[in-house]
């Protein structure tokens, strides 16, 4: 049974038990807590209440746990890039090591200590900023020999430091001689069209200096509390400079004398979560002024290990297991053989079935792998992939979610392969140029001969609609009628496997099969006509509904099929882009010497591109193809995960901890 059948669990607890019953709820971890207060009767609301949680000092310390983690990520060596991303950090312990962290640090002391190194940082990085921003603003004026601070001082004239746009300079000065006949100025810098000037102003003339530098927008550059000239305040900024970076590296360093005790930490703030798990539960309980009530969703085969586990508690309690009733919603869990079980992911990514529903796994896993397989098509491509997965799964640590993506990477790099020996796709090598026992009989050339390569899709296509349309009407029958399934699903399933036959018949020119095909056609036909139509009251509905279930129905197939089409053309784009890249390396093997250098890169190179870029087609267009065509024909998902109340990781490994 793919999706996990659930039972009810009803608790009554007297409130003096209420922590020893959460502790051995989540040490079980095998039940799914409901919000038992947002279904509180309106009737009963005064005899009970929510529990209310003290979470605040749990939230402080999860606040000081992550604002310490992040201070040490800045600071250690990442590991960047896609593999990057795959390899997060994980810690491994003992669920004795687990539980004993909290003890091992300090957690107050040591925020207190990093606090205060980051905020030294900060005000260092703040002050280095700052000193760049005055060397960089100084530069400008470099070659000005006149003290900064005597500017300011000068008794019948008024000095300033101006920058101006070359293109109105010459008209500037020009005004500048007839309109302040005492006063004098020296271009110092020029960058780009920017000009910086030094000036000298009498006092007689600065009001038509004022609006001379209005009207060719001069700006005034000021350096307040400088007193020596430029020079030497670059000079003794750049001494600044050096000392401030000393002591950021110096702050820097005693951050990464810390970078040690990272994976405590991070075991200390899964820790720090759980306990928080603990208390955020209760807000999930009903209280009254001496009992606590508890309900959830326990899988059926766990409920005997949950009533031991709470019976241990003493006789005051009183636990109930049932069925769900009418009306109720249990949660969802996918229970799949290991083989299959890497498709799940896929699954999750869409939305897990409802409980009415069947589970999609069981056919979503083939036919993804086997589309896969057909989209890279290539043995060589296939091996690649083969040996990636193999690898990362034998060497790197991961997590499980990860180690199911590989694992199904690796399933698709198998199917690849297989479709390559059967579509002759060897690197990318012409068909022509491969030996003879590698053009088998039965194997496709699909660049040169493509329609039966086309025909087998198509033939796919219709073959996996068909489950989809089977699956509806299992899940009709069980749970409406099985005359309601046959009328609405198995007509259309009739109607194609005439179709299917015909189409058989006709390929291998055999008149009894093409007769059973148009048979089994025309009776699907009539059947979609009379009975797909068969909850409308009139018989005239029946009719003119099944004549326009008939259209829609050949309308949508076509159209269903044919986006199955893609499949070849994404197989052949890989085999056509291999074979672009091995001609392109025969020509340039041509050249003398360096041809066999530029050979290899361009074989190496081309052929990781090719790899890549298919990898991402072959991902979502067959992926597009079970969300779009395979679910389209019975699937509604809505299904809420089934989430235990128990022990829950991000980084933290527990070796010896198993729920299940």
């Amino acid at each position: 049974m793919p999706i996990a059948r659930m039972s009810k669990v009803a608790i009554l607890a007297p409130c003096e038990y209420g922590e020893e019953l959460i502790q051995r709820l989540y040490e079980l971890g095998a039940v799914h807590v409901v919000n038992l207060p947002s279904r509180l009767e309106e009737e009963i609301k005064e005899l009970a209440e929510p529990c209310r949680p003290e979470v605040r000092e749990l939230r402080l310390s999860l606040s000081k746990s992550d604002f310490l983690i992040e201070l040490l990520e800045r600071f250690e060596e990442k590991k960047g890039g896609l593999l990057g991303s795959f390899l997060q950090e994980r810690v491994h312990l003992t669920y004795e090591e687990f539980l004993r962290v909290e003890r091992e640090i300090d957690l107050e002391a040591l925020y207190r200590e990093l606090e205060e190194i980051d905020i030294q940082l900060r005000h260092t990085e703040s002050r280095i900023l700052e000193t760049r921003r005055s060397l960089e603003a100084l530069g400008h004026w470099k070659d000005l020999l006149f003290p900064l601070g005597e500017l300011g001082r000068l008794r019948w004239c008024r000095a300033a430091l101006v920058t101006l746009g070359a293109p109105g300079y010459a008209a500037w000065a020009e005004e500048m001689e007839a309109a302040c006949p005492y006063s004098w100025w020296e271009e110092l810098r020029r960058e780009g069209e920017r000009l910086f000037l030094a000036v000298l102003v009498h006092r007689d003339c600065l009001d038509a200096y004022r609006e001379l530098a209005q009207k060719y927008a001069l700006e005034e550059v000021c350096f307040p509390g400088v007193e020596g000239t430029p020079e030497e305040e670059i000079t003794r900024l750049e001494k600044v400079l050096e000392e401030e970076r000393a002591g950021k590296e110096a702050l820097e360093e005693r951050i990464r004398e810390k970078l040690p005790l990272k994976p405590r930490l991070l075991a200390l703030r899964d820790y720090l979560r759980n306990q928080l798990l603990k208390e955020e539960v209760k807000e999930n309980f009903l209280r009254t002024e001496r009992v606590v009530a508890v309900e959830g969703w326990v899988e059926e085969s766990q409920k005997e290990e949950v009533l031991r586990a709470t019976e241990e508690l003493g006789d005051t309690l009183d636990i109930a297991l049932q069925p769900p009733g009418e009306g109720d919603f249990p949660p969802t869990l996918l229970i799949n053989r290991r083989v299959i079980r890497p498709a799940e992911s896929l699954i999750n990514l869409f939305g897990l079935p409802n409980p009415a529903e069947t589970d999609p796994t069981p056919f979503v896993a083939p036919f993804f792998i086997l589309f896969f397989g057909m989209c890279i098509g290539d043995v060589g491509y296939g091996a690649l992939i083969c040996l990636a997965s193999w690898f990362a799964l034998r060497k790197f640590d991961l997590s499980e979610a990860v180690r199911r993506f590989f694992r199904l990477m690796l399933y698709c790099g198998i199917a690849s392969m297989f479709a390559g020996v059967f579509t002759r796709g060897w690197f990318g090598i012409d068909g022509e140029s491969l030996p003879s026992f590698l053009k088998f009989k039965g194997s496709l050339d699909v660049l040169m001969n493509p329609v039966p390569m086309m025909l087998i899709c198509a033939g796919l296509g219709l073959l996996h609609i068909s489950i989809g349309v089977a699956i509806e009407m299992y899940d009709n029958m069980r749970h409406n009628s099985v005359w309601l399934g046959f009328c609405e699903q198995g007509t259309t399933l009739l109607l194609w496997l005439g179709l299917a036959v015909l189409a058989l018949g006709g390929g291998i020119k055999a008149k009894p099969v093409q007769t059973a095909g148009t048979i089994l056609l025309a009776a699907g036909a009539g059947g979609v006509i009379f009975l797909s139509n068969i909850s409308s009251k009139s018989i005239l509905g029946k009719i003119f509904g099944g004549l326009y279930n008939l259209y829609g129905l050949f309308g949508g197939t076509i159209g269903d099929v044919a986006s199955y089409l893609r499949l070849y053309a994404l197989g052949m784009a890989t085999v056509a882009i291999g074979s672009v890249i091995n001609r392109m390396a025969g020509m340039i093997y041509a050249i003398p010497v360096l041809g066999v250098v530029l050979m290899v890169v361009i074989l190496a190179g081309g052929h990781l591109f090719n790899l890549l870029i298919n990898l991402l087609g072959a991902f979502v267009h067959p992926l597009r193809l079970q969300y779009v065509e395979f679910f389209g024909k019975f699937y509604e998902d809505g299904g809420e995960p089934f989430r235990p109340f128990g022990l829950v990781t991000e980084k933290v490994v527990v070796d010896d901890y198993s729920r299940r």
